[in-house]
């Protein structure tokens, strides 16, 4: 639990939802706020040299680029790059690519369970 309560379950799910709707900017600053680190610029586009990549993280700026617009609301590729990003200011910077795959798929369960949790609307 962090300083607000609020679980790590409930944190990557939200993150997760923000991402879908679009929102990754948001999703990032609340991830950012309870891992408490700074929270790190996303930009459209690769840098020179990455190819074959839909996102890398870019520790000395601190940016998440992400290959197209499409990437933007994937919470996969987001949150695979966010963990890069906790793991940078953690200060272990090696083996973290099977890291931050169960990172961003875990998130991903976590907001599945919870999202099945929820009743429609129309069966109250």
């Amino acid at each position: 639990m962090s300083k607000e309560g609020k679980s790590d379950v409930a944190v990557r799910a939200r993150a997760v939802a923000l991402i879908l709707l679009g929102e990754t900017e948001k999703a990032l600053e609340i991830l950012s706020k309870f891992y408490e680190v700074p929270t790190p610029c996303i930009k459209i586009g690769l840098p020179k040299g990455r190819t074959g990549v839909l996102g890398c993280y870019v520790p000395s700026k601190r940016i998440i680029y992400l290959k197209s617009s499409e990437e933007y609301r994937n919470p996969f590729v987001v949150l695979h790059e966010f963990y890069h990003h906790i793991r940078y200011f953690a200060e272990k910077h090696r083996g973290t690519e099977r890291g931050a795959n169960e990172y961003a798929l875990k998130s991903i369960q976590y907001f599945k369970e919870l999202a099945s949790k929820l009743r429609p609307l129309s069966d109250e």
